[in-house]
């Protein structure tokens, strides 16, 4: 890798970037970024709807000696770790938009390897505890639907600069970014429609992912084909591990760049966490049934949705990471109040009736356990999540675009290959600390937030003066140091 072999080399110089005579504007005219946008979108849209309408179909099974809604989500993460150096080895080798089209094509034949899953439901007897052949069939697609997005990934992030303007670069990941998260909103609530109007026919469901996935190829033939970035670099199996000499490089020898790598990986550690802990935050404290908590779980995403748009619109043609500074701050204070709420404190006995009875066919049973929180806390309580991801929006756009935009284009697809891969260290970190937290907690996801603040104002203070103290010395031209 040569990106960093100075970093004084690359803080003087802009980034490479295909001439922006050669593109147009943003949002409307740019075709090939219209293409791209929608392309992302859908297949967020439906690696959500397969994965959700896995883990409804997998809920109360054991796998292997586990939780097999645990399994398939280690699953589903796993190849991430596995691929994303090779991902991004050949992200830099091949036309990044072709790779797009293929990793479209690849996800059509998973889709359609998971409506014969599917079809094995009626199969064979069930037992009520250990997994049927159909679920392991489909923790098997769902691995390979997480190779798939491991394959994209690279592509997907590293290209972007090479579809826009470098002016439109913040607006453009902030628009990514917003769509991407209405994907997964929007997937997770069709996933449980389609769980319940399809009992019994759920292949119908999988000729519904198939059919998203067609229509995504479909317009991801709109993405231009750019040439290779560096169509000489060398493929082998040590690519599998080519990530972790671009991780050390990038630490050795670019302290800017690495400082902003934890920064924006410990945005998807809060979010890990967080949208984990709202599920026991609604059941256990405030007596909220499985709709009315996804519905939290939902506003938060929709709250970052908003906020990393509106952080694109905000930059104006720049990467202005003096933003990320107040969005910590919220952070730290939204987690705090969440903390301080008078929710209910459940006890040990609260836990073991409420997993007795959450599968009653009385919806009501668990609101006899968990005591309604009176409609005032509930309300702050959505307020409050929405403000959360408002600023995790704002937190994580301007880190984001940092990043896309610090490396040469031809080694755009391994750096942002090391930068995926260690977001996804840091989101199974996240299910550690969250299984651990609850563990010694007591169940109360209020404490955990609590800690979760203290742990971000650390965070804070630790890097973000560090980051602020480089980034005077190297005055890149592509980042405002502070706000006009």
């Amino acid at each position: 890798m040569t990106q960093h072999d100075s970093s004084h080399d690359h803080t003087k110089t802009q980034p490479n970037r295909i001439s922006s005579e050669e593109l147009p504007p943003l949002p409307f005219e740019n075709k090939s970024f219209l293409s791209f946008l929608a392309t992302q979108a859908l297949g967020a849209f439906n690696d959500n709807v397969f994965k959700q309408l896995v883990l409804l179909l997998g809920v109360g099974y054991l796998m292997l000696g586990m939780e097999y809604q645990a399994v398939v989500q280690f699953l589903f993460a796993l190849p991430f770790l596995i691929f994303s150096g090779f991902a991004g080895d050949i992200a830099d080798r091949f036309s990044k938009g072709r790779l797009m089209i293929l990793c479209k094509i690849a996800e059509i034949i998973i889709a359609v390897l998971g409506v014969g899953a599917f079809l094995m439901m009626n199969n064979g007897t069930l037992n009520a505890i250990e997994a049927p052949l159909y679920l392991w069939l489909l923790a098997i697609v769902a691995f390979l639907l997480g190779t798939q997005s491991a394959f994209f990934g690279p592509p997907k992030y590293g290209g972007l600069p090479e579809l826009v303007r470098p002016d439109d670069l913040a607006p453009a990941t902030g628009l990514t970014q917003m769509t991407t998260f209405l994907a997964i909103i929007f997937g997770v609530a069709v996933a449980g429609l389609l769980a319940d109007l399809l009992t019994g026919r759920m292949y119908m469901a999988g000729l519904v992912t198939v059919s998203i996935a067609f229509l995504g190829t479909l317009i991801s033939l709109g993405i231009a084909r750019n040439p290779a970035a560096d169509p000489q670099r060398e493929i082998s199996a040590k690519s599998f591990l080519s990530v972790l000499p671009t991780l050390k490089d990038i630490f050795c020898t670019d302290p800017l760049m690495s400082r902003i790598m934890i920064v924006y990986s410990w945005f998807w550690f809060v979010g890990g966490i967080t949208l984990t802990a709202i599920n026991a935050f609604g059941r256990f404290q405030l007596g909220l049934n499985n709709f009315e908590t996804s519905l939290m779980v939902a506003t938060t995403s929709l709250g970052i949705a908003l906020g990393s748009v509106l952080v694109g619109k905000l930059s104006f043609g720049k990467v202005r990471l003096s933003l990320v500074v107040p969005a910590l701050i919220a952070l730290v204070i939204f987690l705090s109040c969440l903390a301080v709420l008078p929710v209910h404190s459940p006890g040990e006995k609260d836990i073991e009736l409420f997993n007795q009875l959450k599968n009653s066919p009385d919806l009501l049973a668990s609101t006899r356990i968990i005591p309604l929180a009176p409609l005032s806390i509930r309300m702050i309580s959505f307020v409050l999540f929405f403000l959360l991801g408002f600023a995790s929006g704002f937190f994580s756009v301007p880190l984001l675009a940092f990043i896309q935009a610090r490396p040469p284009v031809s080694d755009k697809g391994r750096v942002f290959a090391a930068v995926n891969w260690l977001n996804w260290v840091f989101i199974l970190a996240s299910a550690l600390a969250y299984g651990s937290g609850m563990l010694l907690l007591d169940h109360h996801a209020n404490y955990l937030f609590a800690l979760l603040a203290g742990a971000t104002l650390v965070v804070g203070m630790i890097f973000l003066p560090k980051i602020f103290r480089l980034l005077k010395q190297a005055r890149p031209d592509f980042v405002y140091l502070k706000p006009d």
